[in-house]
């Protein structure tokens, strides 16, 4: 198993560490910092399912650096490196929902 450092592991450890719950770090980040993030986003931005390297997450990137004391250029190289995961969805289940018809 390949053990790597990436943008959500990182931010989800921080998060973790201070004791935030991923609504009270969206809460935080919009009203301290006007990043708009609700948790559905934050969630998907620490399992590396989103790709942090785009330009619309650079003041979230500067907010989280700032909140969670870390050094924006390390955090920045580990933001190039983490590449987007793919959702495995092998062992999900899925609920399947029947309509009836009614006949007239």
């Amino acid at each position: 198993m390949e053990c790597k450092i990436t943008f959500g592991r990182v931010l989800s450890s921080a998060r973790r560490n201070l004791g935030y719950l991923q609504r009270e770090l969206c809460e935080l980040l919009q009203s301290k910092y006007s990043v708009e993030i609700d948790h559905y986003l934050l969630s998907k931005l620490e399992n590396n399912y989103v790709d942090i390297k785009l330009p619309e997450y650079d003041a979230l990137v500067i907010a989280l650096a700032d909140i969670f004391q870390l050094d924006i250029e390390w955090l920045e190289t580990i933001r190039q490196q983490t590449e987007i995961e793919e959702s495995d969805l092998s062992g999900g289940i899925f609920p399947v929902y029947v309509r009836e018809h009614k006949e007239h």
